[in-house]
């Protein structure tokens, strides 16, 4: 089940800067490491009973090495407010859109806590690799639900990436944000924050839009504004979700034209088409990445 190469994104606090990939394994075998210490009231260890049960969604996982601190990014509200900035924008930016992520029977982001099994450094070796190390990690800690896509904010570090998503066709379900990530020659990824709701989305909120869209399947080959040097992007319109190329980027629109991945426009010949996606609410259609 694990792709042979991982898209990732390496943003400058304005850029786009490189996307590529490539193969790694997970390289387990530590000892478990000790229970974390106690954390603040109401952290979940386990994915909680779904406001959607039937639906396909997106379950938000804080991810925190075998060494690494835990800053208790799950409990102190800064991912749940950072993800809802995110969909604000993506509601806008797509006219009318949300991503549904995963919510308690509350109503509240259902976000998990995840110690993983190895050392951030061994994480960090894998350089565009590490989301297929921790892909295997989550999925063994028994996050498998079939209508599920989970996005990893992993508090960890990377030398060549801020994130990564799947490559397509491989219907891998987990995309990993590198909170930590730290790339030469560029701002570390970490010197951006993490947006409160209600607040202007930034990096880390566009950056959670643009590998969750990747992990729904997109962009695919047949879009006239393909850019074939930065696989699964468009290299036309900076101002683009999905852009990756040589101006910064400063994402306001999902598919602007709607002549790419997104819309009325899409080209016949693309069998895909993001408004369809059965990740998005409010729900027109059925549609799910290849081989999910």
């Amino acid at each position: 089940m694990f792709a042979a190469k991982t898209w990732t994104i390496l943003i400058s606090a304005l850029a786009i800067a490189a996307c590529g990939g490539g193969g790694g394994n997970n390289s387990s075998g530590n000892t478990p490491p000790p229970p974390p210490p106690p954390p603040e009231s109401g952290r979940q260890t386990t994915d909680q009973p779904d406001l959607f049960a039937d639906e396909y969604q997106v379950h938000v996982i804080y991810a925190v090495p075998q060494d690494g601190q835990d800053n208790e990014l799950d409990v102190n509200g800064a991912i749940a407010g950072s993800i809802a900035a995110s969909n604000d924008f993506f509601l806008t930016a797509s006219g009318g859109k949300s991503i549904r992520y995963d919510l308690t029977l509350d109503g509240d982001l259902d976000v998990t806590f995840v110690r993983l099994p190895d050392l951030d450094a061994e994480y960090a070796a894998n350089g565009l690799f590490a989301r297929e190390a921790i892909q295997a990690d989550v999925l063994s800690a028994g996050f498998t639900d079939p209508r599920k896509i989970y996005l990893v904010y992993y508090d960890g570090t990377n030398g060549r990436a801020c994130g990564g998503a799947p490559p397509l066709g491989t219907g891998d379900p987990v995309t990993v944000l590198y909170l930590q990530g730290a790339v030469p020659g560029f701002v570390p990824c970490g010197n951006n924050p993490l947006a409160p709701a209600g607040g202007p989305a930034g990096y880390w909120e566009w950056s959670a839009a643009h590998e969750v869209v990747h992990a729904f399947g997109y962009v695919d080959t047949c879009s006239p504004n393909y850019n074939a040097a930065s696989p699964a992007h468009v290299g036309d319109d900076p101002s683009d979700l999905m852009y990756a190329g040589g101006e910064p980027w400063l994402p306001t629109t999902v598919d602007p034209g709607q002549d790419d991945y997104y819309g009325a426009n899409v080209p016949a010949g693309c069998v895909r088409n993001l408004f369809l996606s059965a990740f998005l609410e409010p729900r027109d259609g059925d549609q799910l990445p290849p081989n999910f």
